[in-house]
């Protein structure tokens, strides 16, 4: 128990008061003064506002809980309790007495609850997230399949189609050398009325025009064919349905194959720059970078209002690979960039995306030991930087050091 003189600030601490705090008795003064230095500056505050509301006239009696200074400078969680006994005629109190009791065991107790609590949160945090990605991922190797399986129907028919495109040229070339060697031939005969009849058909069919345009237009059709196959090659390349082993894959051919299956999206939007330095093949799982590669390539145009630019670049600094997408877009608001790589979050409108792009991303990335870096001006664009260890670990590891900071951002 304790006894206190408001007015003169004296006090009495009984022989327990010290024993419960781990002093010896009479170890410090019996005062106020004694008893501020030993509450933790923490919890003055709150000391002193349970004092004010019990100083009040007909106010409760005081009842706080805080910590106190031990001995050996740690704290102990006590709970004080005190009555006013005496006022003066104004009704100001004079005199209070109290008790303290021990509650340390509880406040560890109840701490280490929530901490269990805590961790249970983000236990569930990671397991819903976890859960997300693995039907992301589900869903992600259905499309897969299904355009790995459409891709190889589509290389039969374009080969022969390109097959017979070549043979067609062939004979539509001798057709055309026969019809040269025919007008040659029968250039100086005269007073036969069919062959008067077939000079006719020909300068209405414009033989010399075909001569020239015929050829052209096979070739725009050997390039347009040879567009669907680079579009079919880059779909199989982006599926791969044994991709999602850990190999030995060109960077560079990723970005491209992303490029070429986002051409729609990219071609009203932006120009696409590649500024492209010479990098080593890496150990990685090649589809799931090129996921990455297709979200943030698709961000990028998505930003762009009008007409802008898209610029891909690559290089080797220190020991990893760095693959760099800047854009000319909108831009990213700084409170929003805490959160551009949370589950869900997403400032697209509603219908227009799930806000899982740059989470997924930022789960390839870090299980490949990289990190993902962003920096952004709003109204001036975004950039957003792949980094990729040189010499791939193991897979499935990670790298801690990936984690985002406190401010929400990759170290």
């Amino acid at each position: 128990m304790w006894d206190w003189n408001v007015v003169s600030g004296e006090a009495y601490f009984a022989p327990r008061y010290y024993a419960m705090l781990g002093y010896e008795e009479n170890a410090f003064e019996p005062s106020f003064e004694s008893f501020r230095e030993l509450v933790h500056p923490d919890d003055w505050f709150r000391v002193v506002n349970s004092l004010r509301t019990a100083f009040e006239p007909e106010g409760p009696l005081f009842e706080c809980e805080f910590r106190m200074r031990t001995p050996d400078d740690a704290c102990r969680w006590v709970s004080s309790r005190g009555l006013i006994t005496e006022r003066s005629p104004d009704g100001q109190p004079l005199r209070m007495v109290g008790t303290l009791r021990d509650v340390h065991e509880r406040h560890e107790a109840e701490a280490a609850l929530l901490g269990q609590l805590a961790e249970t949160q983000r236990l569930n945090a990671e397991l819903e997230e976890a859960q997300v990605q693995l039907v992301q991922s589900e869903k992600m190797a259905s499309i897969g399949q299904l355009s790995a399986g459409v891709a190889h129907e589509m290389n039969t028919p374009l080969g022969f189609v390109k097959s017979n495109i070549g043979t067609l040229e062939n004979y539509v070339g001798t057709l055309l050398e026969l019809l040269a060697g025919y007008q040659q031939a029968t250039a100086g005969m005269a007073g036969v009325p069919e062959l008067d009849e077939v000079r006719e058909q020909l300068a209405l069919a414009e033989l010399d025009y075909l001569r020239s345009d015929i050829p052209e237009l096979f070739s725009e059709t050997r390039d347009g064919i040879q567009r669907v196959q680079r579009i079919v090659s880059d779909l199989k390349d982006f599926s791969h349905l044994g991709g999602e082993g850990w190999g030995y894959a060109d960077i560079h051919r990723g970005l491209d194959s992303s490029l070429n299956i986002l051409r729609n999206e990219i071609k009203h939007r932006a120009d696409v720059v590649r500024e492209y330095a010479s990098l080593p093949e890496l150990w990685c799982q090649s589809s799931q970078l090129n996921q990455v590669f297709l979200n943030l390539l698709a961000n990028a145009a998505h930003s762009i209002e009008g007409r802008g630019r898209i610029t891909v670049r690559t290089r080797v600094e220190g020991e990893f690979v760095v693959v760099e997408i800047e854009d000319t877009g909108c831009g990213i608001p700084p409170e929003n960039l805490k959160r551009i790589f949370d589950a869900f979050f997403t400032t697209k409108p509603v219908g227009k995306g799930t806000g899982l792009g740059l989470s997924i991303s930022y789960g390839i990335i870090r299980k490949h030991s990289g990190r993902i870096e962003v920096s952004s001006r709003p109204g001036h664009g975004s950039i957003f930087q792949v980094f990729l260890p040189l010499h791939g670990s193991a897979p499935g590891a990670s790298d801690e050091s990936a984690m985002p900071d406190e401010d929400g951002s990759p170290d």
